[in-house]
């Protein structure tokens, strides 16, 4: 990456980049429809938000969800018993079809200029009950924001998009909220050193990924000892009374290391976009698709599924990868009287260029032995993913519920922080 870079400032746009901007700022006000993206067949009714159209939610989707990333409570995985312990049906997973209008604007170009990075920045899901099937639920109080974030006299150009809203029930009554955003970022060269080709712009991290972890026996009678005092509550759910600031819930641990197969079986790589001919057909589409050492021309999510198509890449987790195997640590606990009241998740960035700040390292400072920690790993093919959970406040909604905040995160077997995911539980209260 040697070679002379333009310097950017905030609200100052070179000619080359200008339209790009000025396009999405249009968008952003209103003034200007953006397309939807290629190939998608808008029908009547249809617009933007085309990735997500509401409809009620059945047991099937909401067993299968929980079936993949819970397997083993009963109250998310067997209808009868979720019915004889006091709820409708089973109630799904935290994270189930929860995705912010991270969408404000279309994405930028990733031709734009000589480097192209982008990253999502996580997402923040604020539960008032459970999801259950039968919900039919509906977008309302949306906001979105697109702002140029880049620093005075940087060599970086950074955009971030997104927004929050809430999801409503057929009574208009909130279930959840949700927010959350991505970044856009990208540098140009001002000399005549030679620009990437998009496919080596979208694998060169793989130039600094760190070693993969070898998992030891020693690792596996580890997790073996984490898997010994896992326990799901039930009903024996504590009181909200007497749990103090300071108490750490019990720790859970992923079935050993995630694999690429595993990456496969949790994300339904048998969905994953496939570039057709018409793709495959125009030259021009061809230049912004990736193409492995092969030539073959794949989706971008390739670069979550391992070393084939990209030498030196290991396969690489998914935004919450780790934070949908660790939410156990807390419905584990909170059992059947209890519910999970906010999710979220943060991670470590692959591409150097975006790790430009904090992610959660303000809930970090709050556990005792872990101030001044935030992510700092991002998660791949043979890290183990160890949850952890600390109480760090405590208070009563106004609804009258017992709430605990809780910071839960999850480790590797080095004690690198994979996945950062500050929540808040619900138990029951004495009185």
């Amino acid at each position: 990456m040697s070679g002379k870079y333009e310097m950017f400032n905030p609200g100052e746009y070179k000619e080359w980049e200008k339209d790009e901007v000025e396009l999405r700022l249009r968008i952003f006000r209103g003034e200007e429809k953006a397309a939807p993206p290629p190939g998608f067949d808008a029908g009547e009714g249809d617009d933007f938000s085309w990735f997500m159209k509401p409809h009620a939610y059945t047991e099937e989707e909401i067993l299968a969800y929980n079936k993949l990333w819970n397997p083993r409570d009963p109250l998310y995985t067997d209808i009868e018993y979720a019915r004889a312990h006091g709820h409708p049906s089973v109630p799904a997973y935290p994270g189930f079809d929860a995705m912010a209008p991270i969408m404000a604007v279309p994405p930028f170009p990733k031709n734009i200029a000589s480097w192209f990075y982008y990253t999502n920045d996580g997402t923040d899901i604020r539960y008032t009950r459970n999801v259950y099937a039968g919900d039919f639920l509906t977008d309302a109080n949306e906001t979105t924001m697109f702002e140029d974030r880049t620093k005075p006299g940087s060599e970086v150009r950074t955009f971030a998009m997104g927004g929050e809203k809430d999801r409503v029930d057929q009574g208009g009554a909130p279930v959840y909220h949700v927010a959350g955003n991505v970044r856009e970022c990208w540098r140009k060269y001002t000399d005549d050193t030679p620009p990437p080709t998009f496919s080596e712009n979208m694998a060169y991290w793989t130039t600094y990924f760190p070693e993969g972890h070898v998992t030891t026996d020693e690792d596996y009678e580890r997790m073996a000892r984490i898997w010994a005092q896992e326990k799901i509550n039930g009903d024996e759910v504590p009181y909200w009374d007497d749990i103090p600031v300071g108490f750490e819930l019990p720790q859970t641990c992923t079935d050993g290391p995630i694999t690429y197969m595993h990456m496969m079986y949790y994300h339904n790589i048998g969905n994953m976009s496939i570039p057709k001919r018409e793709y495959l057909a125009d030259p021009e589409t061809r230049k912004l698709t990736f193409r492995d050492r092969f030539g073959s021309f794949l989706d971008e999510t390739a670069l979550h599924y391992g070393g084939r198509n990209i030498v030196g890449s290991r396969a690489v987790w998914y935004n919450d990868t780790g934070a949908r195997l660790i939410a156990r640590t807390l419905t584990n606990f909170v059992g059947t009287k209890g519910r999970v009241s906010r999710f979220s998740w943060r991670f470590f960035p692959f591409f150097e260029e975006l790790r430009q700040g904090p992610l959660c390292a303000d809930m970090f400072d709050k556990v005792p032995g872990m101030e001044g920690r935030d992510c700092d790993r991002h998660g791949s093919d043979g890290d183990t993913c160890i949850g952890r959970a600390v109480v760090t406040g405590k208070y009563v909604n106004e609804a009258g519920e017992g709430c605990l905040e809780v910071m839960l995160w999850g480790e590797d077997l080095e004690g690198n922080i994979v996945q950062g995911c500050p929540s808040e539980i619900v138990l029951p209260k004495r009185s």
